[in-house]
């Protein structure tokens, strides 16, 4: 058995090694919220803290550990099933060789345990490393002397933490795995989704509109409550307005064949391009339906959160001066960004592995293409619009979060001050800088694993995929 999972492993480690990024994010996001968590409370037992800023301290890194915990459930689930999917190949082959279910299950699970491990490891030691600045910059917003702070590395909480994320990432894998592992081999070679997909996509959409219900409760929730809690009423609005936005991304990842696959088959349709790289790109998204919302959803979460938190941020400023006051204190790009960091890191990770998880889809589509008479440049092309497609799709719906959060946040100040309307204020040169980056990392993810490909004969490219 041994032998068997060293075998797959080696087989699969390109898979695995996408993988790797998003586990080294979850686990670093974990722990470093529970040890920036265990720092402040120490720091606030010292006494030094004023005491009207020790509720928000907490809240901070609580939030953030609440974040990154929703985050993982997420990613973890979506990167391992996707690996699991990719290995259908071999796991046909090792039921063919007489391996049961149970043990095919068992080999997918001690490499996932093992590159879990791995990454628990890695987020571990740079938690560590970053948690002193983490909390001192966390002291240091809310205008306290960051010379006061406490710094604990407690190997109990940092053990707990990451036993929490090997323990989602197993069980993330375990349903799959036993999926998988019981389909017979030659039903393990076909692409159709069947009944299941089908079931799954019902729950999707019930569970997207028991979402949306919750988003509006809260909604409603924050214009409710945020004027009698007087001057932490501000803190209720802004962290209302970043949550509406969270859920929102997750309900328009569950109903993504509405969302994601009509907007990009809406939008695409509309441009006049009719080259070949364009058509063969923009039918790779849309026919890979699947892979393209577990793409779209972390970058567009991403987006939605970055211009999110500058459309708060500014229109917090612009408010201030328009009423010459400073009601709302500790509002800061920064301060924001304490709110959502490793929720964003979480996403950006999940995108790449996704990403990077399709490079052998991607390389057996161009050699389909090669085949067919496509040019060298027209396949380098492919991977690149695919790139932009994907990244457009993720800023439009991450427009729509940052909609959402915004109309919470103006309903919020309105019930604050029944005089006072929110000035709604988008940045949108910050928004041109997103959209650059994020399509910058999209489009390296997408076209530069699969540049090598392309100097191999076409049909050992497409063989290879079969085989796994």
């Amino acid at each position: 058995m041994r032998a068997l999972v060293v075998a797959e492993l080696r087989a699969a480690w390109t898979s695995w090694l996408a993988v790797l990024v998003a586990f080294v994010a979850t686990s670093f996001s974990i722990v470093l919220a529970i040890l920036a968590l265990d720092s402040l409370g120490a720091t606030i037992a010292t006494g030094a803290v004023p005491e009207q800023e020790a509720p928000a301290l907490l809240i901070t890194p609580g939030w953030n550990l609440a974040l990154a915990l929703v985050g993982t459930l997420t990613v973890i689930g979506a990167v391992t099933g996707l690996v699991v999917q990719s290995r259908r190949g071999a796991l046909a082959r090792l039921a063919l060789a007489g391996a049961t279910p149970g043990q095919v299950s068992r080999i997918l699970l001690a490499q996932l345990a093992i590159v879990s491990l791995v990454g628990a490891v890695i987020g571990i030691v740079l938690a560590i490393v970053v948690q002193p600045a983490a909390v001192r910059e966390t002291i240091a917003d809310r205008g306290v002397d960051p010379a006061i702070a406490v710094i604990e590395v407690d190997p109990l909480w940092t053990l707990l933490g990451a036993g929490f994320f090997v323990l989602v990432a197993v069980l993330g894998g375990l349903r799959q795995s036993r999926v998988a592992a019981a389909v017979p081999p030659i039903e393990a070679l076909r692409t159709a989704p069947g009944a299941t997909v089908r079931r799954r996509r019902i729950g999707r959409w019930i569970g997207g509109g028991v979402l949306l219900l919750g988003t509006v409760a809260i909604a409603a929730a924050v214009v409710a409550f945020a004027p009698n809690l007087g001057v932490d009423g501000s803190d209720l609005v802004l962290q209302g307005s970043l949550f509406c936005m969270l859920l929102t991304s997750i309900v328009l990842s569950l109903w993504a064949p509405l969302t994601i696959g009509g907007l990009t088959r809406a939008w695409t349709a509309l441009v006049p391009a009719r080259s070949a790289s364009w058509v063969l790109a923009r039918s790779a998204v849309i026919a890979r339906g699947e892979r393209l919302s577990r793409t779209v959803t972390p970058i567009m979460m991403a987006v939605g959160l970055l211009v999110g938190l500058g459309s708060l941020t500014a229109s917090v400023m612009a408010l201030l001066d328009e009423l010459g006051r400073h009601g709302l204190e500790h509002v800061s790009m920064l301060s924001m960004l304490f709110l959502v960091g490793l929720i964003l890191l979480i996403a950006m990770s999940g995108g790449v592995s996704v990403v990077l998880m399709m490079s052998r889809q991607r390389e057996s589509e161009l050699a389909l293409a090669g085949i067919v008479g496509a040019t060298k440049r027209q396949q380098v092309l492919v991977p690149v619009l695919e790139g932009v497609i994907i990244t457009v799709t993720a800023t439009l719906l991450g427009l729509v979060m940052t909609a959402v959060g915004m109309a919470v946040f103006s309903a919020g100040v309105l019930a604050l001050d029944r005089g006072v309307s929110a000035r709604i204020v988008v940045p949108w040169v910050d928004l041109a800088v997103i959209f650059g980056l994020c399509s910058a990392v999209v489009i390296a993810a997408t076209t530069l694993p699969v540049l090598r490909s392309l100097d191999r004969p076409a049909r050992q490219v497409a063989a290879q995929l079969a085989a796994e």
